[in-house]
């Protein structure tokens, strides 16, 4: 392949990735800190990437190097991660609109609850559909961001629920559970990745 070839075949991924993601060349160059005018000029095959931007572009569209290169075009790894994502949050939503719901006849009936208290109750239940979905799909730190939401909406629903002297020892009590989850979380996925 001579060099015009692989300058057109990049210049045809670049436009072919930057399109699939709904990105103008603006977009492109904000999100790798470069200029438009040097996607352009790709794009353009007036001139070929470094290998290292080659590298930085293909993971940015969630492809290898050899990708890049290639005339076949491929689907983004990227796709796969969205629609998992896009999955734990229409399950998690679901909880939130059968609190809705919930809400929405309790206020209908006139029934004597604080009917608000069920949107609090739905969140430390979706935040453990999300963590059990982001450790399922071992991804740590999204883990730990639902297992702290979780831990600390349950803290807070039952801080709420019940009514005795002095409550707030709830929030006290959680900080050494959190801290103790937190610990376990790091072990497991010490073990995990060695």
């Amino acid at each position: 392949m001579n060099q015009e070839k692989i300058a057109k075949q990049i210049a045809d991924n670049i436009i072919y990735y930057r399109k699939k993601f709904n990105l103008t060349q603006a977009d492109l160059a904000e999100k790798l800190n470069y200029s438009d005018k040097s996607i352009s000029k790709w794009e353009r095959s007036e001139g070929i990437p470094s290998v290292l931007v080659l590298k930085e572009l293909a993971d940015f569209f969630g492809i290898s190097l050899d990708d890049m290169l290639s005339d076949k075009k491929v689907k983004s790894k990227l796709n796969k991660g969205m629609k998992r994502y896009t999955v734990a949050y229409f399950y998690a939503s679901i909880v939130i609109v059968l609190a809705g719901i919930a809400y929405g006849i309790l206020s209908i009936l006139q029934i004597d609850y604080t009917a608000w208290h069920l949107f609090i109750y739905a969140l430390p239940v979706s935040s453990l559909v999300l963590m059990i979905f982001s450790i399922v799909w071992k991804k740590r730190f999204i883990s730990f961001i639902y297992t702290t939401t979780f831990i600390w909406t349950a803290a807070l629903s039952l801080f709420i629920s019940i009514d005795i002297p002095n409550k707030y020892w709830i929030f006290i009590i959680v900080i050494p559970i959190y801290f103790f989850v937190i610990y376990l979380m790091h072990l497991i996925n010490i073990k995990r990745f060695r």
